[in-house]
């Protein structure tokens, strides 16, 4: 396949699928649960009088932690060279291949879309955003905040398909909107890019591609107009205390916390956190020593909390009735923090736009392994959506869980998979198993490891709809096969 040479304004290219570099914490995640290995610390309690340090730095951790982590993102793009997603500001980096099982660099590759991304600085100006005609295809352009809300949605659900003109302007700007324009208003002048658009196999590939071409993101002053590099910030460093405070420090006194956070952010100015006025130099030398103790342990938290989750339920359901992710609602900072810390491709989209599930166990509970045979039977029609609906299937390693390579080249079943078997009632059985089937189950087969590894089942429901978002639907888990 070959793509267009021509490069438009406002876009530069990827390789293959994923938003972000390769995430340690992710490869954790997956590995503690598919394996069943963890052990965790937890914070200190707290006293009867006030909260103790440890209590209040595991919460404004979790807080902050969006801060820091978008903050890395933002480095890796704007600030190196060699990266998927190098760019400049106001400029889409755009994946233009499939995932196949020889990408191993993320974690849960997804090949139902293809992603762009963009870093947007507002204080530097007000910037365009136009989207293109997708001829009725699936796309949605998410803008969030550095505290990982989305604020805003475009796309096939909820602005149509036909093309739409946006000036995005930060929160203090004041000026005149063009006609045919709509204004968006960030809450922050800091904003994150994320568009997803849909492509179905190698063959719609180019007409994918075409798509992503359409949306541009034009500056609207030549001081907003960044071409080569933007001034350094502070560079996010993993597994240190003290930057992790002085990155949520630098980012708070950036975008300011919403008002409704104030409160809750000046409780942690005890514990160094605070925006402008603190600094890790000024802490007690014993709150310094708290940070420094407790620090190695709270990500390790999200891997304990994932593991609870995972005991409880066949299926963990990323977005819950009642969840807020991906909205400027969300008050559940801990929920906010373990979703992004996942890093599963799930940054950002509220219940509304797409539902995820994930297991690695069977109906008794068991783990999934390639060396066993599995039915799984989804309702009639499949999982409740407007769009489209998947479940991919990914090999665990110790170091993440990546496509799984097989003799068809299929790593999901999904609503678009063509000359599906269909039972009488409609219902659609999945077969999981590592060697191909005989008769018209073939036309259903979703090849798990030759080699007996274990492996993880991922569910989307782009746009889902009725039971999904209604909390009555389960997704159903799959069933040992002799």
């Amino acid at each position: 396949m070959t793509l267009s040479a021509r490069k438009p304004p406002g876009s530069a290219p990827f390789s293959r699928y994923a938003p972000f570099t390769r995430r340690p914490l992710a490869r954790r995640i997956v590995c503690a649960t598919a394996l069943a290995v963890s052990a965790v610390l937890s914070a200190p309690a707290a006293r009867a009088d006030e909260p103790a340090t440890g209590t209040l730095i595991r919460e404004a951790y979790d807080y902050a932690f969006p801060l820091f982590k978008l903050s890395q993102y933002r480095w890796t793009a704007l600030e190196t060279t060699g990266a998927r997603t190098s760019t400049t500001l106001n400029r889409f980096a755009h994946a233009r291949e499939i995932a196949t099982p020889d990408d191993r660099w993320a974690n849960s590759p997804i090949v139902d879309a293809l992603y762009s991304t963009a870093w947007i600085d507002l204080a530097r100006g007000p910037v365009t955003i136009d989207t293109p005609d997708t001829a009725g295809r699936y796309t949605v352009l998410t803008l969030i905040d550095f505290y990982s809300n989305t604020f805003f949605y475009a796309g096939h659900r909820t602005t149509g398909t036909a093309p739409q003109h946006y000036l995005l302007v930060g929160p203090g700007w004041k000026g005149a909107v063009p006609d045919g324009v709509r204004l968006v208003r960030a809450p922050a002048n800091d904003v994150y890019v994320n568009l997803r658009v849909a492509v179905d196999g190698p063959a719609d590939l180019a007409a994918a591609n075409a798509v992503q071409d359409g949306f541009r993101i034009t500056p609207e002053s030549a001081a907003a107009d960044v071409s080569t590099h933007v001034p350094s910030r502070i560079q996010p460093r993993d597994d240190d205390a003290q930057n992790f405070v002085a990155i949520a420090n630098q980012m708070l006194a950036l975008d300011p916390p919403p008002a409704h956070d104030s409160a809750l952010v000046e409780r942690y100015r005890r514990i160094g956190i605070c925006g402008a006025e603190c600094a890790w130099d000024r802490l007690p030398d014993d709150v310094r020593a708290a940070w420094k103790e407790a620090y190695p342990a709270l990500e390790q938290q999200f891997v304990k909390t994932y593991l609870a989750a995972a005991g409880s339920h066949g299926w963990i359901n990323y977005n819950p009735p009642g969840s807020k992710l991906g909205t400027t609602e969300q008050r559940d900072y801990p929920l906010r923090a373990l979703a992004l810390a996942m890093g599963m491709g799930i940054l950002g989209v509220s219940r509304d736009e797409a539902n995820y599930w994930i297991t690695f166990r069977d109906a008794h509970a068991q783990p999934l392994l390639g060396s066993r045979r599995y039915r799984l039977r989804l309702p009639p029609g499949g999982i409740p959506s407007n769009a489209f609906w998947s479940v991919s299937l990914y090999a665990v390693d110790p170091d993440g869980q990546f496509l799984n390579a097989n003799p068809i080249g299929r790593y999901q079943i999904s609503s678009r998979t063509r000359g599906l078997a269909v039972n009488p009632d409609g219902s659609i059985d999945i077969v999981l198993q590592a060697a191909r089937p005989d008769g018209a189950s073939a036309a259903n087969w979703l090849p798990t490891p030759a080699d007996g590894r274990p492996f993880t089942l991922f569910a989307r429901a782009y746009e889902p709809t009725g039971s999904v978002l209604q909390g009555t639907f389960a997704m159903p888990s799959a069933e040992p096969v002799q």
